[in-house]
C-alpha cells in the first residue's frame, strides 16, 4: 500500500530521494535544478508530494498553484523505475482530483507532444485523458529550456476537464503568460512566449 503525503523537510532523506526520481525521470531541459526546487518548496512556492512503500520513497510530484487562478498545474510526476506500471501515478491523481473538486479547482498538465517514434509520450497523454483530461485544442505551448537551449513542444490539459467546453482566447493568452512568468521566470518578451501567444485562436475547445 502506497502513502501519499506533503513534505516541506528539504533536507530529509525523502526530499533527496524524490528529487532523484525527478532527476532520472526527465531531462535536463525539461526540469527545474535540484537546487532551485528545493528553494521553492523551501518558500511555499512549491508543494512536493510523495509516495512511500514502506520507508521507500517510490513517487514524486510537484504542484504549483498559479497566482489568482482556479487551476494548480502539475509541474513533474514521477515513479521510480522499479515501481512503474502499478498504477501508483494514477492512485494519486484520482485522490488529488478528488480533493481538488471540493474547492473548484482543476489540475492543469502539461504532456509532451508525441510524435510517431514516441510511444511514451503517446501513452501518457492516454493515461491523462483516462483520468478525464481535456487538452487544449490547437493551442502551441513551447516549453522553454530550463537548461541548454532546446525547447521542448508540449500539451497543456484540464482535468477532470472544466467548468466549460470552452476558453476565450484572451484568457488562454493569460495562462501562457503566467506559466512563462511564474513557473519558468521568462519574461512576457520572451519569443518563444510571443511565439504561442500569436497561435492561440478566439476561442479554444477543450477536448
Amino acid at each position: 500500500m502506497i502513502r501519499f503525503f506533503q513534505t516541506d523537510d528539504v533536507g530529509g532523506d525523502d526530499c533527496a530521494r524524490a528529487l532523484d526520481i525527478y532527476e532520472a525521470a526527465f531531462p535536463a531541459r525539461e526540469r527545474v535544478s535540484r537546487a532551485k526546487v528545493i528553494d521553492r518548496i523551501t518558500r511555499g512556492v512549491y508543494e512536493l508530494w510523495i509516495g512511500k512503500d514502506g520507508e521507500t520513497v517510490v513517487f514524486m510530484t510537484i504542484l504549483y498553484s498559479l497566482q489568482d487562478s482556479d487551476l494548480v498545474l502539475l509541474g513533474y510526476i514521477a515513479t521510480d523505475a522499479a515501481y512503474r506500471n502499478r498504477g501508483i501515478g494514477s492512485a494519486f491523481l484520482k485522490d488529488l482530483l478528488k480533493h481538488l473538486k471540493p474547492r473548484d479547482r482543476y489540475l492543469l498538465i502539461e504532456a509532451e507532444r508525441p510524435n510517431d517514434e514516441d510511444k511514451f509520450s503517446t501513452r501518457r497523454l492516454d493515461f491523462y485523458r483516462r483520468l478525464g483530461a481535456k487538452f487544449l485544442e490547437n493551442v502551441r505551448y513551447i516549453l522553454p529550456p530550463l537548461a541548454g537551449d532546446l525547447p521542448t513542444e508540449m500539451l497543456l490539459a484540464i482535468a477532470p476537464g472544466y467548468r466549460s467546453p470552452t476558453l476565450s482566447g484572451e484568457r488562454v493568452r493569460h495562462l501562457l503568460t503566467q506559466l512563462y512568468i511564474e513557473a519558468y521566470e521568462r519574461s512576457p518578451d520572451d519569443p518563444l512566449l510571443q511565439l504561442c501567444l500569436s497561435s492561440v485562436p478566439d476561442t479554444v475547445r477543450l477536448l
